[in-house]
């Protein structure tokens, strides 16, 4: 798929982490969101960080909604922690539920880590734009977002209308 056409395309990412919003430790997983979005092609709006609060995910939602963006991918709370709530949250505020990124996810982090299945990651479309949860580790990220970039383009082009 030709990926000049996401130099248009509005991109945005959200690392949800009590500890790295706090300062308690220096974020990873934005950088790595970062990395991956601009070599994607993307038009990156920002890479922010927040506490793992679902006010706080749905106001950067909404604020890139508006905004304009086609993508937004989050890093963290889709574990199983007490306050991991981000699939919760997102399956509440959007429109539609696109269950095969969190099949793929799961499948493809238990390669490297049986761990993997415990991931409540996936994708959830608000209007045309698409969300990715994806895991907090920017381990999972470098393993997990290579692959995810074939998938993303197509779902994108599919919500502008292109078919299949």
């Amino acid at each position: 798929m030709d990926s000049g056409a996401d130099a248009t395309r509005l991109a945005a990412g959200l690392v949800l982490s009590d500890r790295a919003a706090r300062g308690e430790y220096e974020d990873r997983s934005g950088p790595v969101l970062r990395r991956f979005l601009e070599t994607w092609g993307f038009r990156l709006a920002t890479v922010a960080v927040e506490a793992d609060d679902p006010q706080r995910l749905l106001a950067r939602l909404e604020e890139w909604r508006a905004a304009g963006a086609a993508l937004v991918l989050t890093s963290g709370g889709t574990g199983i922690g007490p306050r991991d709530r981000t699939p919760e949250t997102l399956r509440a505020w959007a429109d539609r539920d696109v269950p095969g990124f969190g099949e793929w996810m799961r499948a493809e982090s238990a390669r490297h880590t049986v761990t993997g299945w415990l991931s409540r990651g996936g994708a959830w479309l608000k209007d045309r734009m698409l969300v990715v949860a994806l895991p907090g580790s920017p381990k999972a990220l470098e393993e997990l977002l290579p692959g995810l970039e074939p998938i993303v383009r197509h779902a994108l082009s599919m919500l502008e209308g292109q078919g299949h």
